[in-house]
């Protein structure tokens, strides 16, 4: 691991939504959380930086502002002296029966994604077929997937930020660190083959069943130990707790967002950041008499223990130490 990550492997910086002002803004709190999470430190001039970031779909109205990427790019960019790279995974369906390379840029320059608003060169991950990458092993015992491909985008990078926006995930429980540094970094057909057994789409009324997605979670979290891998897991992850809504940012719509704005979570341990990121939606939740088990009532996951298996396999720790700032 870097030599810039803190003592504490699994420490998580919390900066929250709280007291936004014109001199406390959110680009300004999320420069605050860089600084406290020590993510600069593996940075340097000349390093060949890339955001992996959640690009929506053409109907989600949800999906990260990109001033929130913005803030993280120019901050690479000032100690880099290069504009990063933002990359996306080309969607799986092809709703406008165009060349995959074509839907995605468009419906994201649609949506307010450019070179321009985003501070850095969009791209897509895997190239415009969505399929150009190297292939890496996946070190654990008794793996199912023995190796994966990893999109050029990310894995000819020097240095990797996950910056997730937070949802709930219809295979996966969460949308966070553990599944877009993993499995949403992999080329397309790779990614197919990880979801095998399973519908990606349930809006057409088809869901999977409890033991297929126990199955593509297991097959998620060694897609992370390959991208780990390959970036020779100089990985930083930021979780955006932003309009978390109760779809991804893939489906072509959401219901509106089921929790408040919480704030930004970050931290070189995407378990222990999936883990606080849980709990703080959990807790607020409770705050505002929510179900405590809506998460998986809305999903049929097991969130927790997903954790569990993620920290099982080597991936981080699943006990935070949470440092909130404001």
């Amino acid at each position: 691991m870097p030599d810039s990550i803190p003592a504490k492997t699994n420490e998580v910086v919390w900066v929250d939504a709280d007291q936004m002002s014109f001199d406390n803004s959110a680009p300004q709190k999320l420069n605050r959380l860089l600084d406290e999470s020590a993510a600069l430190g593996n940075l340097k001039e000349g390093t060949r930086a890339t955001l992996k970031v959640n690009v929506p779909e053409d109907g989600y109205v949800y999906g990260l502002r990109p001033l929130f990427i913005r803030a993280m790019a120019d901050c690479a960019n000032h100690v880099t002296q290069k504009r990063p790279v933002i990359c996306d995974g080309i969607k799986l369906v092809d709703y406008w029966r165009q060349a995959k390379g074509n839907a995605f840029m468009r419906v994201a320059h649609e949506g307010g994604y450019s070179n321009d608003t985003l501070g850095g060169h969009l791209v897509i991950n895997g190239g415009f077929s969505g399929d150009e990458g190297n292939l890496y092993s996946v070190d654990c015992r008794d793996s199912v997937l023995g190796g994966v491909k990893v999109g050029t985008a990310v894995c000819r990078s020097e240095s990797l930020w996950v910056l997730t926006h937070v949802t709930l995930h219809p295979l996966f429980g969460l949308n966070g660190a553990l599944l877009n540094g993993g499995f949403e970094c992999l080329v397309g057909s790779e990614r197919t083959r990880v979801l095998r057994g399973v519908n990606p789409y349930p809006f057409n009324g088809c869901k999977s069943e409890i033991s297929d997605l126990r199955g593509f979670g297991r097959r998620a979290l060694e897609s992370h130990i390959g991208v780990k891998k390959s970036v020779s897991s100089r990985i930083f992850y930021v979780n955006y707790i932003w309009d978390p809504t109760p779809q991804p940012d893939y489906f072509p719509y959401s219901e509106g967002p089921f929790v408040r704005n919480i704030g930004f979570f970050a931290s070189f341990d995407p378990v222990a950041l999936d883990a606080a990121t849980y709990a703080a939606i959990q807790e607020n939740m409770g705050r505002n008499g929510g179900a405590p088990g809506f998460i998986q009532e809305k999903t049929n996951v097991d969130f927790l223990n997903i954790l569990k298996e993620a920290e099982d396999l080597g991936l981080g720790h699943n006990e935070p130490a949470l440092k909130h700032i404001y």
